[in-house]
């Protein structure tokens, strides 16, 4: 459970191993537990089966969900048929969020594994802050969060090179899916639409760090062979 006090904001959390990119968070990961607690209190829980479509993008959307148990995917698709990965979420993790101020799915979330989610809806969130309205200004604050942490993103697609963008996604999600072997269950293909890049250069990028034994590859992974290195080309764009 989250502290009542508030972590500080804007930087996003750090990985474990205290170097490497910002946690990606979500609009209730820096809440104060007062709040997370009130909202969650009107959950109701379900399950998905691997491979199930929870919902899509442009559909009306009328709840978040807090994952339980497995992961879940979350895509983008352009009007061609042509589906960017935005995320992979597991164990506490908060998706759905943005159903919350009505309109539709702006993306598609769908479980790579057998999942055990809970599902909080719009209503019970707005009769919590209608009862508590104490709590909305903590609820714009982490709003605010959230959208610090949206911006970062496009300025990280739009602007780091390739391979600080790869190094960073592949610190990111090691340390939330990473094993204790290092090894992250994510394609080539997968790890392009996640940076926004070409499946070539990806490849190309992989291959160098293969070649400095900083990362194997094998069919549907990357393992990290040496994380300080990727580190260090995570934080070379800081200096």
């Amino acid at each position: 459970m989250l502290s009542s006090s508030r972590r500080h904001r804007g930087s996003g959390a750090a990985d474990p191993g205290g170097a490497g990119p910002p946690g990606d968070g979500s609009i209730l990961s820096d809440a104060t537990q007062e709040l997370r607690r009130a909202i969650e209190a009107g959950a109701t829980r379900t399950t998905l089966s691997a491979g199930e479509v929870l919902f899509t993008q442009g559909e009306a959307g009328d709840s978040f969900y807090v994952i339980d148990r497995g992961r879940v995917e979350i895509s983008a698709h352009s009007h061609d048929g042509r589906k960017l990965a935005l995320d992979i979420l597991g164990e506490d993790d908060i998706f759905g969020e943005i159903a919350l101020f009505g309109g539709d799915r702006t993306a598609t979330a769908t479980a790579l594994t057998d999942c055990a989610l809970r599902r909080i809806r719009r209503g019970e969130v707005m009769a919590t802050l209608r009862r508590r309205p104490e709590l909305a200004l903590d609820f714009i604050d982490v709003l605010c969060d959230r959208l610090r942490v949206l911006s970062r993103k496009l300025e990280e697609r739009s602007f780091l090179p390739v391979p600080v963008r790869v190094a960073s996604r592949l610190l990111y999600l090691d340390a939330k899916l990473g094993g204790a072997s290092g090894a992250v269950a994510v394609s080539q293909a997968d790890l392009a639409d996640f940076v926004g890049a070409t499946r070539e250069a990806i490849a190309k990028t992989l291959a160098v760090w293969r070649s400095r034994n900083w990362v194997t590859l094998s069919r549907g992974s990357i393992r990290i062979v040496d994380r300080a290195a990727l580190e260090r080309v995570w934080t070379m764009h800081e200096g």
